[in-house]
Formats: structure tokens, C-alpha cells, sequence
């Protein structure tokens, strides 16, 4: 008699065994230039930075600072992007409305932490699997450091974050156990935060700000049932139930940031705000035109 099937067989992550550098980066994404989107992407960050480095000079800002600043106006789309490409796999052109409007806040508000966005894209692709593998070596080392260094900054909510990320991991579908001691050394970096004791301060225009952007995503948690984007690395579709977690854990990582860390904060989330709204925007075009379902 033949051995008892295992309904979630389908879903489950094809055999896939890394070499060279996938050995300890797991979590890598190749950036595929035949994909139209991916070089527009690429050339709008490249006219980012000529554009805004000539206005900067144009101002009388000194030309290095000129640079450094229209690097961080390039890093913010690029990063928007990418993030909204995890947000929503199946629709990359909400990555384009994101990160317009990113510029836009950016304009306004002025360039934020970009170690932010790197170690939340990196949590972002642990969760929902994306790269087609599991965290590894490198990219543990990349989330726990910069959640480690924000924290010794005065961002402490930061390891606490990452800590709820990995324990998450470890228990949702295809999880991988030895999250729960990377969770542990997580939480062990709460030691060495800093912590204020002065109230944050939190203005109304950015509470509002947050609650759009919300509004906006929330039905994305829905239609990620019907995720057809497969892993890079081992061809299989994403899991419905970690590219859910990995969203509603989304929406909880803007809100406890932003409440818990004020409006210090807000500049530095704003790639992400940017790339829920453009997601969100997106999607509500796409149900229009019926072309989702």
C-alpha cells in the first residue's frame, strides 16, 4: 500500500542546493536586466541622481554634499521599489507609483536612514521566501547587525522587531527552527540599546500619512491568496500564507515604529509608506480593469 499523501506537497519548496555564495546568502535577488521594468527602474534611479545633484548645486550646496544627497533621493526610489516588489510580487508597477511618491516625501521631509530599508527589505524577503531559499549566514548577520547598530542609536524597537520576525518565521509554513535561536540573539541586543527617556513626538499630517497608506495596502492581505510569482532560486510559487504573514507583519513594523519612535522616524519609513500606497494604488486600478482574478 503506497504511503499517505501529504496535501500540502505542492506548496512545499522544491530541492534546492545552494553553491558559492548562496551558501551564506540566501536571501539574495539577481537583478534581471532582460525584465523592461527592472532597467527602467534602474535608469529612472540614474536620472535621479544627475537631476537632483544639478539642482542641489544649482542652490550653492557644496558638490560633494550634492552628491551625498541625490544618492539618498536615488537609494529612496530604488529601495521603494524593490520593497513594493516584495509587497506584491505579481504587480511591479505599483514599485514606480511608490517610489514617486517617496520622492516626493523625500522633498519634503529630506532624506532618511537608509539601513532602515536595507534591513527591512531583507526581514520582508525572510518572511515570504521571494529568493526562492532561507535566511543564511550573511543575511542573519546583515538583519541582527543592523538591528543591533539602530538600536545602539536610540532605535530600540528595532531589535524587538527583528527578534518578533524570526520567531514568526520559525513557526509559519516551511519555517525553519533555528530561527528561535536567531530570535533569542535578537532580543539579546535589547541590552545594549539605548533607550530615551523623552516623550516622541508625533504631528497629526504623519499619523494621517500612516493611516492612508494602511487603507491603501490592506486589501493586497487579500488578494495574496491568488499569488502566482514563483522563488528565483527553486521555481516553486510563493506560499499565500507567508506572503500574508509577511504583510500583516508589514503593517504592524510602520505602526510600532512610528508610534514608538516619532516623527525622528518618519523620513526613513517613507520608502515603505511609498511602496504600500503605490501597491495599493496599483491594485485598485488592476480590480478595476478586472484583471486580477
Amino acid at each position: 500500500m503506497s504511503k499517505k499523501s501529504n496535501k500540502y506537497a505542492g506548496d512545499q519548496p522544491a530541492a534546492y542546493d545552494p553553491t558559492g555564495v548562496s551558501e551564506y546568502l540566501g536571501l539574495g535577488r539577481p537583478i534581471d536586466f532582460d525584465k523592461k521594468p527592472v532597467r527602467i527602474a534602474m535608469m529612472c534611479a540614474v536620472a535621479i541622481s544627475v537631476v537632483v545633484t544639478l539642482w542641489k548645486c544649482s542652490t550653492g550646496m557644496d558638490s560633494g554634499a550634492a552628491v551625498v544627497s541625490a544618492l539618498g533621493y536615488a537609494l529612496s526610489f530604488l529601495f521603494s521599489y524593490m520593497l513594493a516588489l516584495e509587497l506584491d510580487p505579481d504587480r511591479q508597477l505599483g514599485g514606480f507609483i511608490g517610489g514617486g511618491l517617496t520622492l516626493i516625501a523625500t522633498y519634503f521631509m529630506g532624506e532618511g536612514n537608509i539601513l532602515v530599508m536595507l534591513w527591512l527589505l531583507f526581514i520582508l524577503r525572510m518572511l515570504n521566501r521571494s529568493s526562492g531559499d532561507r535566511h543564511r549566514l550573511i543575511d542573519n548577520v546583515i538583519m541582527i547587525g543592523s538591528a543591533a547598530w539602530l538600536g545602539l542609536q536610540g532605535l530600540w524597537v528595532f531589535p524587538l522587531l527583528t527578534g518578533a520576525a524570526y520567531i514568526l518565521e520559525s513557526q509559519i509554513q516551511a519555517g525553519y527552527f533555528r530561527s528561535l535561536y536567531l530570535a533569542g540573539i535578537s532580543l539579546a541586543c535589547l541590552i545594549f540599546a539605548k533607550y530615551d527617556t523623552v516623550a516622541n513626538e508625533l504631528s497629526m499630517s504623519n499619523i494621517i500619512i500612516m493611516a492612508l497608506a494602511f487603507i491603501l495596502f490592506l486589501p493586497e492581505i487579500r488578494v495574496a491568496d491568488y499569488v502566482k510569482s514563483k522563488g528565483d532560486k527553486n521555481g516553486k510559487r510563493l506560499l499565500p500564507k507567508r506572503l500574508q504573514t509577511m504583510q500583516g507583519y508589514f503593517c504592524m513594523m510602520l505602526f510600532s515604529l512610528t508610534f514608538l519612535h516619532g516623527n525622528a522616524i518618519v523620513p526613513s519609513l517613507m520608502p515603505a509608506v511609498g511602496a504600500a500606497a503605490g501597491c495599493g494604488i496599483y491594485l485598485f486600478v488592476a480590480l478595476l480593469k478586472h484583471e486580477v482574478f
